[in-house]
């Protein structure tokens, strides 16, 4: 009795251990899935603002057959044609996707396709040569992933940039190349372009590059008494003395303003007890570096922002612990900048209660010191720093 059992244990074993030899999981293979443009919609050649919300194409896709029946997730792709390497391909993330167990399709704005070519590292703003293809993950894990790719579909297209438009404030017989910048607040507006400079004296004029933002052949504007002009009327503009300058124009009324200040520094509840929330604690200016620095001792969990203004005369000094400031009166205010729903970045606002940085800490009316770094180098993308000392 006792070696039958041991007789069918042992065909048991053997039974299990040639089937564990021969049950191989099923093997993904690539054998790939066509892509298809929707030959109903005509897809525009030159994408403008005006049609941003129109379909610019709409696209669908075979399964993708990776050998055993299985579910992949797609992502649309846009690469430059001229990228043999497929290195630098933007993926699309948006809502366009409808994807059920029997149909696949992406249907793309005009917007959201100018954004996709946008983001290509060799974007430019006259015909460009894309592919579009389907990119096909199998499995969550992203270095396990099985991918596969569908054809390509050739699309050649003239974008709209999404950079802000920009002009150069060049000093007569320089390059506009290497002369600073002002830009305006949106990629098609024309109304509000501004920057802070350093500034020489001598003359100037206003040059606004073409579409492609090359200055080979600009716009130029010269103006007086704050009106631009152009043509065989253009002026120079004269800017008197050396300085820091606030500097606006405004295309649609064919305006401007340059605005010479003195500092820009901190200002609000945070820089002192008692009164003086106008009082600005100044920073220096360093020309090597654009920055504008300072130690500046901060109220834990009070209110302040960056003022620019126009003062002469020497800076007030204080009873201690209060910093020297410059007066907020016999002063003339050029600009605030407040902060914005980006971390370190910085805006113009004056409005009271709008734009307030908080200063760390909890508002025990103590102090921490503050080293104190704010960039104006690049018009609209103006940002600070605080390192606590």
């Amino acid at each position: 009795m006792k070696n039958i059992v041991k007789t069918t244990l042992f065909a048991f074993l053997i039974a299990g251990a040639f089937s564990c030899e021969n049950s191989n999981d099923p093997l993904v293979s690539a054998n790939g899935f066509e892509l298809r443009q929707d030959a109903s919609v005509v897809s525009p050649a030159v994408l403008t603002e005006a049609t941003a919300t129109d379909v610019f194409g709409k696209f669908e896709w075979d399964r993708s057959n990776n050998g055993p029946a299985t579910v992949s997730t797609y992502t649309i792709q846009v690469f430059d044609h001229s990228d043999t390497t497929l290195s630098n391909p933007v993926e699309y993330t948006g809502n366009g996707y409808a994807i059920t167990p029997t149909s696949r399709n992406v249907t793309l704005t005009v917007s959201e396709f100018n954004n996709l070519i946008n983001a290509l590292p060799t974007y430019k703003c006259s015909e460009m040569d894309v592919d579009v293809r389907i990119k096909s993950v199998l499995g969550s894990n992203p270095k396990d992933a099985f991918i596969q790719y569908s054809n390509p579909i050739n699309v050649k297209v003239t974008g709209y940039s999404l950079k802000l438009p920009i002009m150069a404030v060049v000093k007569d017989g320089n390059s506009a190349d290497t002369e600073p910048r002002i830009a305006a607040s949106a990629p098609l507006s024309n109304s509000d372009y501004e920057g802070y400079m350093y500034l020489t004296a001598g003359t100037y004029k206003f040059y606004q590059p073409d579409a492609c933002y090359d200055f080979a052949a600009p716009t130029v504007f010269g103006g007086s008494a704050g009106v631009l002009n152009t043509g065989g009327s253009t002026t120079s503009i004269t800017v008197a003395a050396d300085g820091n300058y606030l500097v606006k124009a405004n295309l649609a009324t064919n305006t401007y303003t340059i605005s010479k200040f003195t500092t820009f520094g901190v200002f609000g509840v945070a820089t002192r007890t008692g009164l003086g929330y106008d009082n600005q604690v100044p920073l220096t200016y360093d020309p090597a570096t654009k920055l504008w620095t300072g130690q500046v001792d901060l109220l834990k969990g009070k209110k302040f922002k960056f003022k620019s203004n126009l003062w002469t005369g020497a800076l007030v000094v204080p009873a201690a612990p209060n910093q020297p400031y410059a007066p907020g009166t016999a002063t003339t205010a050029v600009s605030i900048l407040g902060k914005t729903a980006v971390a370190n970045a910085l805006k113009e606002n004056s409005v009271a209660g709008q734009g307030d940085i908080t200063a760390p800490g909890t508002a025990d009316g103590t102090r921490d010191a503050y080293k104190v770094e704010l960039d104006l180098s690049n018009p609209r993308k103006y940002t600070y720093t605080m390192t606590k000392l």
